[in-house]
């Protein structure tokens, strides 16, 4: 009987557009992966630039995305047209992957992944809303975590995908970048011409003006939230730290920084969906929890790691947490945000994962170049069980209805 009643959550009836969009999410992912898996190693490996320097460039251009979230989300919600916004961040995301091929130094490859950031920033705010249009209020959960499921499919392809050409091409990074232009072409030909708008429908005839008071008019839910997520994301840098402690302290060749990649965009893969349909059907606080708690294992795996074996435990419940974490996350935002203000609302999330983003990354780089990569690891520890105990505290606030 149980497993009658997974089966039937999972054929639960999605609206062809969030197929449409995890589609084409699935293949910038995989473009995507490639150049975030390829250009930090390439920086230290290639170019010889210090880590600390590659974790304020990582921070730097993470931020710039994030920050730029928050304004694609109000201008969503004013204009009521999410697609086009989506159509013009795919595109600069298209540009950046051979604007990188062509860089050889470190204002360059910076130059690209700004252009890079900037267009993913563009395009997940109004993502984001444009599900949250479209998606029925009864598989609202599974809705956001196939979306999340296809585009981990497509980051794990591209770690596939890297680690063949590595291979065959002789660690050439700069064709690496120029493949991968061709995915980013056809997710963004898919977006065009079979992503339905539907956030205009309802507010024809309205335009919702941008006023500074919307802020307050998120709701104190959904700023409880945010300070959850702010401490959160401190113990969630970037995941390029796990390939470079793997390289620089366990010896692991360059072509399989492509391995972490598929691991932990694999398992992603695989909680993504299944804990978007749980969320529908208990509390997504509770789910949180584990999520966290799986961060903290990731963590202590990674940092104490003497050999690859334990690499791969640690890029494994790192993927499990992020395909728990962020899914929810979303679906969270979406629950506590007045329908006329999603686009503020996930622009404001995004916002505050800029933040905690850019001081992770940063604190990351600045531990592993005065200590080691380990201790960052064990630092993001300590951080993930402060982040555990804030959610506990407000979780009564934060329970979805179910």
């Amino acid at each position: 009987m149980k497993k009658l009643a997974l089966l039937s959550a999972i054929n639960q009836d999605i609206p062809r557009t969030i197929w449409a969009i995890g589609v084409s999410s699935l293949l910038i992912n995989l473009a995507t992966s490639v150049v975030q898996s390829g250009s930090a190693v390439y920086l230290k490996m290639v170019l010889g630039i210090a880590i600390s320097t590659i974790g304020l460039i990582e921070a730097v251009v993470e931020c710039i995305a994030n920050l730029i979230k928050i304004f694609s989300g109000v201008i969503s919600d004013y204009l009521r047209r999410r697609k086009w916004i989506m159509a013009l961040g795919f595109s600069l995301l298209t540009i950046s992957k051979p604007l990188l091929a062509i860089s050889k130094d470190v204002s360059g490859v910076l130059f690209a992944r700004t252009i890079d950031r900037i267009g993913n920033g563009i395009q997940a705010t109004p993502r984001d809303a444009l599900i949250s249009d479209s998606a029925p209020k009864a598989t609202k959960g599974a809705c956001y975590g196939l979306r999340q499921s296809l585009a981990i499919v497509g980051s794990t392809l591209g770690g596939v995908f890297g680690m063949i050409v590595m291979e065959l091409m002789n660690d050439d990074f700069q064709l690496l970048f120029s493949l991968a232009t061709i995915p980013a072409i056809f997710a963004t030909l898919i977006l065009v011409l079979f992503v339905k708008e539907t956030s205009g429908r309802e507010h024809k005839h309205t335009r919702k003006k941008i006023k500074l008071k919307d802020l307050k008019s998120l709701g104190s839910r959904f700023w409880l939230l945010m300070v959850v997520v702010s401490v959160f994301m401190l113990a969630r840098f970037g995941e390029f730290f796990i390939s470079l402690h793997a390289c620089t302290n366990l010896n692991m060749e360059k072509a399989h920084i492509y391995v972490i990649t598929i691991i932990f965009n694999l398992f992603t893969t695989l909680a993504a969906y299944p804990a978007g349909i749980l969320s529908d059907k208990m509390s997504r606080i509770n789910l949180l929890f584990i999520g966290f708690a799986m961060l903290f294992f990731a963590d202590i795996s990674i940092g104490f790691a003497n050999n690859l074996f334990w690499i791969w435990i640690g890029a494994t419940l790192w993927g499990i947490q992020r395909g728990m974490s962020e899914g929810i996350f979303a679906v969270l935002v979406s629950d506590h945000v007045p329908q006329g203000l999603k686009g503020t609302g996930f622009g404001m999330y995004y916002t505050v994962v800029a933040v905690s983003t850019f001081c992770a990354s940063t604190l990351a780089g600045l531990i592993s170049q005065r200590s080691s990569e380990s201790m960052a690891f064990v630092c993001g520890a300590a951080i993930c069980v402060i982040a555990s105990t804030i959610l506990f505290a407000v979780r009564k606030r934060l329970r979805n209805d179910v």
